[in-house]
């Protein structure tokens, strides 16, 4: 019995770790924060980086004030995000409507590569912080 435990022990605990490893695969998941939280926590001081995911040349002509900016791709390294806080909430956004695909998948993988508090800039994400007039760049 001792002996079967210890040999299904290894196999247990990679299926764990490939399960976890993959809880956020499709951004699903992955918390959402509305629009008017952000801005009450960027108010208020509170500790909060944010990606905008967009690519660059978007980056470029307008991000919410002090986003950074992580253009999507569809798999990071721990060395392109090396720069983000990971003791730090992040927020992802994108102007992707409904679902909020690639800040969600962006989202996805930063949780997956460690960052505990990742959550998605709920749509109306970008258009919805321009149309309420909130700080841009």
């Amino acid at each position: 019995m001792k002996n079967s435990v210890i040999v299904a022990l290894p196999f247990f605990l990679l299926f764990l770790a490939a399960s976890f490893s993959t809880a956020f695969a499709d951004g699903e998941d992955i918390p959402r924060i509305p629009i008017e939280e952000l801005k009450k926590r960027m108010d208020e001081g509170a500790p909060v980086t944010i990606v905008d995911v967009q690519p660059k040349s978007i980056y470029a002509k307008g991000h919410i004030k002090g986003a950074l900016s992580l253009p999507w791709k569809p798999r990071f390294t721990m060395e392109q995000v090396a720069h983000l806080p990971k003791g730090k909430p992040i927020v992802t956004y994108c102007d992707c409507g409904p679902g909020e695909a690639d800040s969600a998948s962006v989202a996805a993988q930063l949780f997956n590569l460690g960052f505990p508090d990742v959550q998605v800039l709920k749509d109306p994400s970008i258009k919805g912080w321009k149309q309420a007039g909130y700080p841009m760049e």
